[in-house]
This record gives structure tokens, sequence and C-alpha cells, in this order.
């Protein structure tokens, strides 16, 4: 009888231990096929590293103004990287129209109601627990330009001008 229990015992663990190992293999699997094999956890310092380092606009493809494959903007297009309080933007004026072509809010905001362009006038707003930055950008002779208005989230509005980072 004796025998028995331990027998007993010794199976559950064999299956138990075997049942742990498929799991955790079939985790490394999908999560291989999910994020990657490239994907990975950051520690702090990583983490200060990434978000310290400059800004790089995403990629766009070429407006139908510029040079297709040639990588450079078409003739009086300026492309600029504005920096506000709340954020980067990277914006573009062509023939008198603004086009926002990404940004980046600082750490602990977030981006919503952007009017991207191509218009007179685009914006987005970066938004904290704290604070609401409207940006506003437009073209000016020296290329896009930026304004921001700071909400406090009582209805108040502080101007902010304009911004050529």
């Amino acid at each position: 009888m004796r025998r028995r229990l331990w027998l007993g015992i010794g199976g559950w663990l064999a299956a138990v231990v075997a049942a742990t190992g498929v799991g955790i293999a079939a985790i490394g699997v999908l999560e291989d096929g999910i994020t990657g094999s490239q994907a990975g956890t950051l520690d702090q310092d990583a983490v200060q590293r990434a978000l310290s380092s400059p800004f790089v606009p995403p990629a766009s493809p070429p407006s139908p103004t510029s040079s297709a494959g040639q990588g450079t903007p078409a003739p009086g297009e300026v492309t600029r990287v504005l920096s506000t309080e709340g954020g980067k933007v990277t914006a573009t004026c062509s023939g008198g129209l603004v086009r926002l072509g990404g940004w980046s809010p600082a750490l602990g905001y977030g981006a919503d109601d952007a009017e991207r362009g191509p218009a007179a006038e685009a914006s987005l707003t970066f938004e904290s627990d704290d604070a609401e930055y409207e940006v506003t950008v437009r073209c000016a002779a020296e290329g896009p330009v930026a304004s921001t208005h700071k909400d406090d989230g009582h209805g108040r509005h502080d101007g902010h001008g304009r911004d050529g980072d």
C-alpha cells in the first residue's frame, strides 16, 4: 500500500513538472511570435537613456510635391521639429500650407485632437494630469512656427507665443 502511495505521488509530481515545462515552452514560442525575438525588458537606466535621446521624426511617405525617392524636400518645402512644454511636433510647410508629420509627447503627456493638415493651421493638444497645451502650427517666412496655449484644467489659458526650436 505504501509503495502505491509513493508511486502515485511520484507520478503526480512528474505530471506537474511536464505540464509546467510545456507551458513555459508554449509561452516562449508565443511571445517570440507576437513580440519578435528582440523584445526585452528595460531597466530604469535604459528607460532614462531612451527618453533623453534626441527626437527622431517618424518616416513619412513622400508628399506629392516632393521628388520621389530622392529624400530631398521639394523646392520651397521646409520641415522643422518644434519643441513645446508638452512635447515635440514635426511640421512641414509647403505652398503656404502646414502639415504635421508626427509628434512626441513629453514624459507624462499624451497627444489628442490632432488636426494634421495640410491647412493654413494644424493643431494638436498635449495633455497631462495637471495641464493641457494646445499647440497650433502655421507657416511663416522661416518655415513652420508653433504657438502654445496652456490650459490648467480650470478653463484658464496662458499664451506661450511662438516656438521655433
